[in-house]
């Protein structure tokens, strides 16, 4: 039997609740008019009468869900997967892995993997990142920064005419690379919405 019937499906999960209960009992509790609708739907699911079905259910030759699927809760409301990069600046087109999260992430959300020690307790080495480069970043949030040769670098931002650019950690202006204050500001890749620990 490879279709599952809900209303035998329901049956079941009556008569592991209560191994004793009766054709009439079954009806009731499923909303059937009559008695013999419960021996239909048992026959047309291939069992001889209730119990057969009931053998069957007791022993674990029809396996039933603990609880019914429609009354479980859904502890999130989507799940979706993101493309891991091999380097802070990997192309998200060629992932080397995928994250799995349930948070809302724009189109062009990548996750990444921190191979630093720099920042050291807020982050640390092997954390994954989410980064959303459609979010806006606010006052304080961390962001994804390019900062020269592909090398990235995180940072709290603190947006203005002239952002403001500290380490995470320890609130100094990010040191950007020899010859890299010439140009005019990092290149904010994305705002870090999402860190998963590694354990």
């Amino acid at each position: 039997m490879s279709d599952r019937l809900p209303q035998v499906d329901r049956m079941a999960e009556i008569i592991l609740q209560r191994p004793s209960v009766t054709g009439k009992e079954l009806a009731r509790e499923l909303g059937f008019a009559q008695e013999r609708s419960v021996y239909y739907w048992l026959h047309k699911a291939g069992y001889a009468g209730l119990r057969d079905f009931r053998a069957a259910v007791l022993t674990g030759a029809y396996p039933v869900a603990t609880a019914p699927a429609s009354s479980r809760p859904l502890r999130a409301q989507q799940v979706a997967e993101v493309p891991l990069v091999s380097g802070f600046l990997g192309d998200a087109s060629r992932p080397c892995d995928y994250v799995v999260t349930t948070q809302a992430l724009g189109r062009g959300a990548f996750a990444l993997t921190v191979d630093s020690d720099d920042y050291r307790p807020l982050v640390e080495r092997n954390d994954v990142l989410l980064v959303d480069p459609g979010q806006l970043p606010g006052d304080g949030d961390l962001v994804l920064v390019e900062a020269g040769a592909g090398l990235p670098l995180l940072c709290r931002v603190y947006p203005a005419a002239q952002p403001l650019f500290v380490h995470p950690v320890s609130g100094r202006p990010l040191q950007l690379p020899a010859g890299y204050e010439r140009k005019n500001r990092p290149t904010v890749l994305g705002r870090v919405v999402g860190l998963q620990r590694v354990f």
